[in-house]
């Protein structure tokens, strides 16, 4: 059981080094000016929000992984794909609401609301790299 989990965390890691590889050669995408949280998925994807947007509850590596991740999800594991696919955009729809209000609060506000957030956010992409693994590693094993 170890073998195989240890060659399914490799598989990862080469797969998402051949992402990132392949990501580094093009060029850079231009950010909004707009304070909306997440543009709407095109095709049933999720983009990443802007980083303005997300600049104080988010930052923008994190949100591009976690978007990453999803989408290889869903060439994996379609059901699950679209369980945190709802997830994610449910809580960047909420994140947006309160990114629209945040300069109309005080400091105090900031120090709740900005972490509570960023926790929210972290939890769905742990689940969503946790689904990846766990099919990945059930597509090794044929369980």
């Amino acid at each position: 059981m170890k073998k195989i989990v240890a060659v399914a965390t490799f598989s990862c890691l080469l797969l998402a080094g051949c992402q990132s590889a392949n990501e580094s050669g093009k060029a850079p995408a231009t950010t909004q000016t707009s304070a909306s949280a997440a543009s709407k998925p095109t095709g049933g994807m999720l983009s990443a929000p802007s980083s303005e947007a997300m600049a104080s509850i988010g930052s923008d590596g994190v949100m591009q992984s976690c978007v990453r991740e999803l989408n290889a999800l869903r060439q994996i594991n379609a059901k699950r794909y679209q369980q945190r696919s709802e997830e994610l955009e449910q809580i960047v729809s909420e994140a947006k609401l309160y990114i629209s209000v945040r300069d109309k609060v005080s400091d105090s506000i900031h120090q709740i609301m900005d972490p509570a957030y960023q926790f929210r956010i972290s939890k769905v992409c742990s689940r969503i790299r946790s689904d990846l693994t766990t099919s990945l590693v059930e597509r090794v094993s044929g369980a």
